[in-house]
């Protein structure tokens, strides 16, 4: 698709989307922990194109890479504070925190029985030779993970839907692979029909005491039977409210990303997306127990700043935050799960020696122990004078997602310049992105960020083309790349650490 037609196609979204804030949900900007944001980013990036700003959900895009908080061992959810620097200037400073969440692992927590539909998308386009082979592997792969008492059913739908395996205990699971693996693709794409049909499924054995979901995968916009993405949402809303939460898979380009994300909102199921079958094969791996396992819900955590310190910033949000602070309803956390939001804080002028910064209240409901469970920490610095070299993310852990985080809000802007026609500009970013990737990787070691900054690589090709087609130049150079000027951070990686209104972030 050529970056024309994809910023068309990208119009298109932006409509649907408003059609769902008509209708009175959360709207496009989500507050669920939806993994999308990040995959989606780099499939139009190595595809040529120009990633839509309304895409780059930036707490989302944060949510998608590898913490190393510690798990929790007397509660459902850990909290984990932690400091860019534990040492400010007396004169005062801007100071980075980050709140880090942990829930159990499914190997140290109990596990509810699952009452599970998987509705699968075997529409013409799911024929590709990347979609539908690993999609039936990974699925595969998925239920060898589930336990024999699990009840699983399996949709799927193109023209119409039908329900390929009734709702069923799982036992050895070989039949219902079998069935799987028997899918032929073909045909248009009744979305509506194949999530309405998956629900009724569940809602056959709807039981209080198990997990009750709907796992939806597509690869494209929905094209036959109902189409109205509020009249979608509102179907959907109906069995959600009931207790019967939904999770949505979306594979490749071409399907309605603010769609499935408003489905996964409002279902509290999560939301993630596929550009490559290494990709499907660590979706279903790592993160689907996750999607269909709650451990708790009514997340929510406040960010107090101690006196004389001010909020100015957090994930996600918007604009300045409320300076005194701000109570943050984050998204139901799985089995495994971890989430993190980093605060910036300003602290004014002090005393020397020890000085409280901050206290953040975490609150959720355990869903094992069916209880409301509350805990608070306050986290402070040592206050000193004459600092002549403040780092304020001179922890590795935080630099990493300092960068990670700036690197999402640095692509809404390149969209921005590019559809000013600043390309130049748009490009410049890129280039800096590219550098500041390489430093954090070769300071961590981190996989993720090495490949990121390859990534960030290629959109210099496609905004040096833009350039080029504009003025007939390349704004090609040879970028120096800046040399790590501290090796010793404490990186959680290597060395453990120990341990309002209400507004929301994306």
């Amino acid at each position: 698709m050529s970056t024309k037609a994809y910023r068309k196609y990208r119009g298109l979204l932006i409509v649907l989307c408003a059609a769902v804030l008509v209708a009175g949900f959360a709207g496009c900007d989500s507050d669920q922990a939806e993994q999308a944001a990040k995959p989606r980013s780099r499939a139009v990036i190595n595809a040529g194109e120009i990633v839509p700003a309304e895409e780059v959900r930036v707490a989302e895009y944060l949510q998608y890479y590898d913490q190393h908080f510690p798990e929790p061992q007397n509660s459902a959810v850990g909290l984990d504070l932690r400091l860019g620097n534990s040492v400010v200037p007396s004169e005062g400073g801007m100071v980075w925190l980050q709140i880090g969440l942990q829930t159990k692992s499914d190997q140290t927590e109990s596990v509810s029985p699952l009452n599970l539909a998987i509705v699968i998308d075997r529409s013409g386009s799911m024929a590709d030779d990347d979609k539908m082979p690993y999609l039936k592997q990974s699925l595969n792969m998925f239920l060898q993970s589930l336990n024999s008492n699990d009840i699983v059913a399996v949709v799927t739908y193109n023209d119409r839907a039908e329900v390929l395996v009734p709702a069923q205990m799982l036992g050895s699971g070989h039949r219902i692979q079998q069935m799987i693996d028997s899918i032929q693709p073909g045909g248009a794409t009744n979305l509506h029909a194949g999530m309405m049909l998956g629900f009724e499924e569940v809602n056959k054995n709807y039981d209080i005491r198990r997990n009750n979901r709907v796992i939806l995968l597509t690869d494209g916009i929905a094209n036959r039977g109902i189409t109205d993405p509020q009249q979608i949402a509102v179907d959907a809303l109906a069995y959600n409210n009931k207790g019967i939460y939904l999770g949505t898979i979306g594979l490749g380009l071409e399907f309605n990303d603010s769609l499935l994300s408003q489905l996964a909102d409002q279902g509290q199921g999560g939301y993630t997306f596929v550009d490559s079958t290494r990709e499907m094969e660590r979706i279903f791996r790592e993160h689907v127990s996750g999607l269909t396992q709650r451990v708790a819900s009514d997340v929510e955590i406040k960010v107090i700043p101690q006196q004389g310190v001010r909020l100015v910033g957090l994930t996600g949000f918007k604009g300045s935050p409320p300076t005194a602070g701000a109570s943050i309803p984050l998204w139901p956390l799985g089995t495994g799960d971890s989430a993190v939001v980093l605060a910036e804080l300003q602290a004014g002028a002090g005393s020397t020696g020890y000085r409280p910064l901050a206290t953040v209240e975490l609150e959720y409901f355990d869903e094992f122990a069916q209880r409301t469970v509350s805990t608070r920490q306050t986290i402070g610095a040592e206050m000193v004078s004459n600092m002549s070299r403040y780092n304020p993310t001179w922890d590795l852990e935080i630099y990493r997602n300092v960068t990670i985080q700036r690197t999402a809000e640095a692509m809404k802007e390149i969209d921005r310049l590019f559809d000013g026609e600043k390309y130049e500009e748009a490009w410049r970013i890129a280039v800096d992105l590219e550098q500041q990737l390489n430093e954090v990787a070769s300071l961590t070691g981190d996989s993720q960020i090495s490949e990121d900054a390859a990534l960030m690589r290629k959109y210099q090709q496609t905004l040096a083309e833009a350039v080029w087609q504009m003025e007939g130049r390349s704004p090609w150079e040879d970028e120096g790349m800046p040399q790590a000027d501290y090796n010793d951070r404490p990186y959680r990686g290597y060395t453990p650490t120990p341990n309002v209104p209400e507004i929301k972030i994306d």
